[in-house]
């Protein structure tokens, strides 16, 4: 027989939404959903749709900051909460709610690429790609690992590109994963704490302002600027009488002349 959970959810984007439809098709219960702001939000309504919760069953990120709503999540006894693609640490209080575990969905081989922006990162210091399912704890992407997978970074690879792949690879395992993980046959790992790396927000600030009179290697160029390009939007520029100019490449490898 089959073993299903009750699931507090914590999603945000398209991860968000595929790990919600993938719970109701194999008949977890989702007790509750949380969402970000929505300034913040992405794909809001379509998991809550998902995940088939009622109104009052949906609530904001900002709830988790409230004793009273911590403890009515915990009178829910959700065997899991999974924080997929979610912006927020969550307090020990709110990780003490799930009975059984926590997962949260890092786009990175932790403990390398803690913290944001790991695929920007990986494009700029050759540091491995990658997806982690790993336990919650009081840190930043420090807890014990369910499970992970290389993601291989190409050379034809855009910030875009390569975050787009990374969210469709770290879907997978978690499919892959999540019955083992309800079924009690895997153990999440701690993790080597030694080979940490962890990354402000702040840091790609100082990426995307290009001064024209920079020398720089043609390869360190490219890489720059592939790390900031995201689909049709490019943040990084460089000024022309007084005027920002926004760059955005594109990778392939085929020329237009070959098409």
């Amino acid at each position: 027989m089959r073993a299903i959970a009750t699931v507090a959810l914590l999603a945000n984007d398209l991860p968000g939404l595929r790990v919600a439809e993938y719970l109701r098709e194999r008949g977890d219960e989702i007790v509750a959903v949380y969402l970000h702001a929505p300034e913040r939000r992405r794909l809001g309504d379509e998991i809550v749709a998902a995940s088939g919760c009622r109104p009052d069953e949906v609530h904001e990120a900002r709830a988790l900051r409230d004793p009273g709503q911590v403890a009515a999540l915990a009178a829910l006894r959700p065997a899991f909460i999974l924080t997929v693609y979610w912006a927020h640490l969550i307090s020990a209080d709110v990780i003490a709610a799930a009975r059984r575990g926590t997962v949260n969905f890092h786009p990175a081989l932790l403990p390398v690429n803690r913290g944001w922006y790991p695929h920007v990162h990986s494009i700029l210091d050759g540091s491995p790609t990658g997806v982690t399912l790993h336990a919650v704890d009081a840190g930043a992407d420090t807890g014990p690992v369910w499970a992970q997978r290389e993601v291989p970074l190409t050379p034809y690879d855009t910030a875009g590109t390569i975050y787009a792949r990374l969210q469709d690879e770290i879907v997978a395992l978690f499919r892959e994963t999540w019955p083992a993980i309800v079924s009690g046959e895997l153990e999440p790992v701690p993790q080597d704490h030694a080979r940490a790396v962890y990354h402000a927000r702040s840091e790609v600030d100082g990426l995307d302002e290009l001064r024209l009179d920079e020398v720089m290697r043609v390869g360190d160029v490219i890489d720059r600027l592939r790390a900031r390009s995201f689909g049709d939007r490019g943040f990084a520029w460089y000024e022309v009488d007084g005027q920002r100019v926004y760059v955005n490449v594109r990778l392939g490898r085929t020329s237009a002349m070959d098409e």
